[in-house]
C-alpha cells in the first residue's frame, strides 16, 4: 500500500438526528468558518466528511477541510492525519496527539483517483468510519456561482437531457452496479417549475459496493459527493464550484428514496395536484431560496400526503 496520507483540521459532534436544527447549526457553522480560519490549505482543496455511529444509538458527525500540513490549530477545532496503517488524531491546539491502527475498507489513492485520497475506514474500537461528505472548493471563492434555490419554468427539453446522462451514467458506472435509472424530482414532471437541475435515481445493489467504486469515479472538482438523508448524492456541476446540472442519487432496491417514483408518477397523472406543488415550490422558494436544505424538508408535508393518498388507492 502507498504512503498517501490523508490529513484534514475540522471539527466533530454527536448528533441525534442528521437534519435538525442542531445539525444545520454543526455544519452551517464549519462551512462559513473553515475556508478562512483553517492555515496551510491548497488553492484548491476539499470538504472531507465522516459519519460513525456512535455507543449510545446516535451518530458522530466530523467535517473539515483538507489540509497540506497540520500546525497552528485554530481553537475549537482538530486535526487528523490517516496514514496505511495509523490514525493520528490531534484533539486540539497544544494538545499531544492520539495514535490508533487504522484499517482501511477500502481505498483509492489519487493514482487511480482524479482527486486526492478517498475511502473508508476502522480505527481499533472496530466501529467503521463510513465517507459523507468529499466536495473541492478555492478556498478564496473564485469562481463560485450563487447556489441558492431558483426556479425556472418547465422545460421541454428535460427528458431528452436526462436520457444522454442515464447512459453515460450507466457507462460509467458500469450495469453491475447501476442496476435501475429513473428520471427523478421535478425535471421529471411536465409543466412545472423546477431547478435547473436533472435529477437521476439509480438503483445500487449495496452502498458498500457503490462507495467503493462511484466515490473514486466522480472524485473530482466538478463533483461533490454527500451522504445526505441516509443516501448517497453525487451534486455535478458546470466545473469547479459552478452551477448545479445534475444530481445523482443511489440507492438500493427498498430505500425510502424509490417511493419518490410514486409521489413523480401520480403529479403526471393529476394536474391539479402537480400545479398545487408548483405554487408551494414557489413560495418556498421565496422564503427559503439561500438555504437549500430548509427549502427540501419544508416540502416534506406535501410529498407524505400525496404518499399517503397513493396508498389508499
Amino acid at each position: 500500500m502507498d504512503s498517501v496520507t490523508l490529513q484534514w483540521v475540522g471539527a466533530a459532534r454527536i448528533l441525534a438526528q442528521p437534519d435538525d436544527e442542531e445539525a444545520l447549526g454543526f455544519y452551517g457553522g464549519l462551512f462559513g468558518r473553515l475556508p478562512s480560519a483553517v492555515p496551510h490549505l491548497g488553492e484548491v482543496t476539499r470538504f472531507v466528511g465522516y459519519q460513525r455511529r456512535a455507543v449510545d444509538g446516535r451518530t458522530t458527525h466530523v467535517l473539515g477541510v483538507e489540509v497540506e500540513r497540520i500546525v497552528d490549530l485554530p481553537e475549537g477545532l482538530s486535526g487528523w492525519a490517516l496514514g496505511p496503517e495509523v490514525c493520528t488524531h490531534w484533539p486540539g491546539a497544544g494538545a499531544d496527539p492520539i495514535v490508533e491502527p487504522l484499517r482501511w475498507l477500502w481505498r483509492a489513492a489519487p493514482a487511480v483517483s482524479a482527486g486526492g485520497l478517498v475511502g473508508e475506514f476502522v480505527l481499533g474500537d472496530g466501529r467503521p468510519f463510513w465517507l459523507s461528505a468529499n466536495a473541492y472548493f478555492r478556498p478564496d471563492g473564485r469562481g463560485a456561482v450563487d447556489d441558492s434555490v431558483h426556479l425556472v419554468e418547465s422545460d421541454p427539453a428535460w427528458p431528452q437531457q436526462y436520457a444522454e446522462f442515464a447512459g453515460w451514467l450507466i457507462e460509467a458506472l458500469g450495469p453491475d452496479l447501476a442496476l435501475r435509472v429513473e428520471h427523478y424530482g421535478s425535471t421529471a414532471i411536465p409543466g412545472i417549475p423546477a431547478k435547473p437541475v436533472i435529477d437521476v435515481l439509480v438503483e445500487v445493489p449495496s452502498f458498500e459496493a457503490a462507495k467503493a467504486r462511484a466515490v473514486p469515479r466522480f472524485n473530482a472538482g466538478e463533483w461533490d459527493y454527500w451522504w445526505h438523508a441516509g443516501h448517497m448524492l453525487f451534486v455535478r456541476r458546470a466545473g469547479l464550484m459552478g452551477a448545479r446540472t445534475h444530481h445523482v442519487h443511489l440507492a438500493p432496491r427498498g430505500h425510502r428514496l424509490w417511493e419518490g417514483l410514486a409521489f413523480r408518477d401520480h403529479l403526471r397523472g393529476h394536474p391539479v395536484d402537480a400545479q398545487a406543488y408548483a405554487a408551494l415550490k414557489r413560495d418556498l422558494s421565496v422564503a427559503h431560496g439561500r438555504d437549500r436544505e430548509r427549502y427540501t424538508q419544508a416540502k416534506t408535508d406535501f410529498v407524505a400526503a400525496i404518499l399517503a393518498r397513493v396508498g389508499q388507492q
